[in-house]
């Protein structure tokens, strides 16, 4: 797409879009699902799913953009207009295609001109393009092939090593064997033929030529690694989760992003030591995971550094190393390059805020309907000068989109000492409550309305109707995370659409990475956001909870099977007889009372026989009324509405998605008729919305907060979100 915005301060979409659409008149401008406002400067190209990484051409004519999404391009654009001049598409948003690209991108040098090399991803290659003068690339015979084995991650960072005519690529993995380590492939430059495999911590991902060393950021173990011939110096620890290297002008200094640390350390490449650690939250948030860092860019006077998950760039000093202001940007920056006296900002989710889905998207509707398809990443250029000059007036804009001015409502618990905390799968507000004609919903867009869902429509017009909550994630993969964590960090945001495309070989992000369970193994787990787990929270609060399906699997030698958690936190409170993520299984013994059952049915489940999840919730329920002491906090997973699509011999979806509400109709029918009633709150929302349409957000879906303190018969079109619910059941 080469269409241009051009957006100053303003809001991206117009203001009375939302209004149009129904919403009430106080709507002032979009959100995006996280909960905060774009306001990105600059002007902005279109580069396909998820940009990760930009590099400039040696004489600084142009810009090659990489993606690692669904709709992956390489995307050359000329640095004075700012105007794409060509495109390379590689896969076209096709699921399961094994054409693709990844994160790894750098100039070398091939007969006195220069080469691009391009990470190919899962291909397990790196392939080599020629730059013109007019900025188009062209393909060359040849790539760098890394060895079979080696190809169960992606190939990622490519380093070119013009002293040696070395090209070093990185494979950001880690090994399912005893030491789980990542590796780094050495090549001949000019022969193409790997010289040798060095051993790296795992998940390596970016890597950078300083000092007569290769340097690599390990993401798993918060390390940057230093190699020369082939030998792996001592472990440099950074930061949580290091990504992005850059070597300075002069390159006497390594600057390394730590995304889930949000800081950048700077490392002297002789000394191989760090030298200096600079936080980059804003002082009102020195104690909370709120930046992201993505990619560092040393100058002269400033540091600039994407700061992902505040929509922003953060200008450092870089004599002090204190942040002094900050530049709005689109959504998720994730790359950074300063050509002449611009700024050039790739923002991985795109400047628009909200993304319906009601009727295909794109190009004569060419990408379609699926979230991870329809949101169009973007490269923005900013004068850098006139944003330098206005950097009090830009800091002020980005912390009121981000709402680190406003103060929190207040709020007084009214007797609530039970929470039970229910996540569903994938469904929209549209595609379920769309027919509630309080709401804001078109009927349209209905698969499973009152007829198929009659329990949790009484519940949400009996009770409360959200019309204008969001899940944070658009699949399962980061709303898991989400969901309980309030936040995701940067492997799992950049992996989870490489994953769902189907070019990422591993389900890294609910317990396991690379099929191991690194939390029972002793190691990181590369996938945790900053700020950790929910349980983790309670457990250091010491709030008693239990657990119901919440990051486990099936433990081996177990007849009936029974579950484990991948958490050591979780374990001593999970409940082995409820079972993980399975279709087969009934949410509810709806099918039981039908007198009916399909070919792959489960009937029976765990220790005690249960026909269903809800049967084996209220086996335990029933135990905490007899004691009269029941948990402060539970997990619950109820997926089956999740579907299985037209599987042969399962249910229908309409049948699942019914299953799924009975499940619900009977917890609140068992809670509130039970003592624990006066003091419980019920939290339900679905971990995404990615199997559904919606006319105004992709990301907008269903909730409910079921307690006797829930105002009865409300419609309430406040913004709220997943983080919405996690901080009103901590409060």
């Amino acid at each position: 797409m080469n269409r241009k915005w051009a957006v100053g301060l303003g809001v991206v979409a117009a203001a009375g879009s939302l209004a149009a659409l129904g919403l009430h008149q106080r709507t002032i401008r979009p959100q995006v699902s996280s909960g905060r406002y774009l306001s990105p400067t600059g002007t902005h190209v279109g580069v396909g799913s998820f940009p990760c990484n930009m590099v400039a051409s040696p004489d600084g004519r142009y810009l090659v953009v990489t993606d690692s999404g669904f709709r992956e391009q390489l995307t050359v654009i000329e640095t004075v207009r700012g105007e794409v001049v060509d495109k390379l598409e590689f896969n076209g948003g096709a699921r399961r295609s094994p054409d693709a690209i990844y994160y790894g991108l750098a100039f070398g040098a091939e007969a006195g001109k220069p080469v691009l090399y391009v990470s190919r991803g899962r291909l397990g290659i790196v392939s080599r393009y020629s730059l013109g003068s007019s900025g188009k690339l062209t393909k060359l015979d040849g790539d760098f092939v890394v060895d079979q084995s080696l190809r169960t991650g992606p190939v990622a960072g490519v380093a070119y090593d013009a002293v040696h005519q070395q090209v070093a690529v990185v494979v950001n993995r880690a090994t399912a064997d005893q030491d789980h380590h990542g590796d780094v492939v050495i090549f001949d430059a000019k022969t193409r033929r790997p010289q040798s495999t060095v051993r790296v911590p795992g998940y390596p991902l970016d890597a950078v030529c300083a000092d007569g060393k290769l340097f690599v950021s390990c993401e798993r173990d918060g390390v940057v690694v230093a190699v020369r011939d082939g030998a792996v110096g001592r472990p440099i620890v950074t930061g949580a989760n290091p990504s992005h290297l850059r070597l300075s002008q002069d390159g006497k200094a390594l600057f390394v992003a730590n995304s889930g640390s949000d800081s950048i350390s700077e490392i002297d490449p002789a000394r191989e030591k760090v030298t200096r650690t600079m936080l980059l939250r804003p002082a009102s948030m020195r104690n909370l995971p709120i930046s992201t860092p993505l990619a560092v860019l040393p100058g002269t006077a400033n540091l600039y550094v994407a700061c992902g998950d505040l929509n922003a760039v953060a200008v450092v000093a870089a004599g002090t190393g204190q942040l002094k202001g900050l530049i709005p940007t689109g959504w998720y920056p994730s790359a950074l390059s300063i050509q002449g006296g611009s700024l050039f900002v790739a923002s991985a989710k795109g400047i628009e805020a909200l993304h319906p889905n009601g009727k295909p998207t794109g190009p004569n509707g060419a990408w379609g309907k699926y979230p991870p398809n329809i949101i169009e990443g973007t490269v923005s250029q900013i004068d850098l000068h006139s944003a330098i000059q206005n950097l009090p007036r830009l800091t002020a804009a980005v912390l009121e989109n981000d709402r680190l001015t406003a103060h929190p409502s207040s709020f007084k618990n009214p007797g609530i000492t039970h929470v039970i905390y229910v996540i569903k799968e994938n469904r929209t507000y549209d595609q379920v409550f769309g027919d509630v004609k309080e709401g804001n919903g078109d009927p349209s867009l209905v698969m499973f309305g009152a007829a198929v869902t009659p329990n949790q429509h009484a519940l949400a017009t009996r009770f409360t109707l959200l019309d204008n909550f969001y899940d944070c994630a658009e699949v399962s993969a980061d709303g898991w995370n989400w969901s309980t964590s309030g936040m995701v960090n940067e492997f799992t945001a950049r992996n989870v659409v490489n994953n769902y495309s189907g070019r990422w070989p591993n389900y890294d992000f609910e317990g396991e990475n690379s099929k191991v369970v690194p939390d029972l193994e002793g190691l990181n787990d590369v996938a945790t956001a900053p700020g950790g787990y929910l349980w983790d929270d309670a457990a250091r609060h010491h709030v008693s909870f239990r657990n119901y399906g919440f990051f486990i699997r099936g433990m081996k030698g177990t007849a009936p099977l029974q579950m484990e958690a991948l958490k050591k936190t979780l374990q001593p409170s999970t409940d082995p007889s409820f079972p993980e993520f399975d279709m087969d299984y009934a949410d509810s013994d709806l099918w039981k009372r039908i007198g009916k059952s399909t070919a792959r049915q489960e009937k029976t489940f765990g220790a005690f026989g249960a026909p269903s999840r809800i049967d084996e919730w209220k086996r335990e329920f029933d135990g905490f009324i007899r004691s009269g002491k029941m948990p402060a906090l539970q997990f619950l997973r109820l997926p089956r509405d999740h579907t299985s699509g037209t599987a042969a011999g399962q249910w229908s979806p309409r049948a699942m998605v019914a299953d799924n509400d009975f499940a619900v109709g009977k917890l609140v029918e068992a809670v509130s008729h039970s003592p624990f009633w006066k003091n419980t709150a019920i939290c339900v929302l679905e971990d995404d919305a990615q199997n559904g349409f919606d006319h105004v957000d992709c990301h907008r879906s269903t909730a409910l907060v079921i307690s006797p303190y829930m105002e009865r018969g409300r419609h309430d079109s406040r913004f709220y979100n997943t983080d919405s619910m996690l901080r009103t059941m901590e409060l």
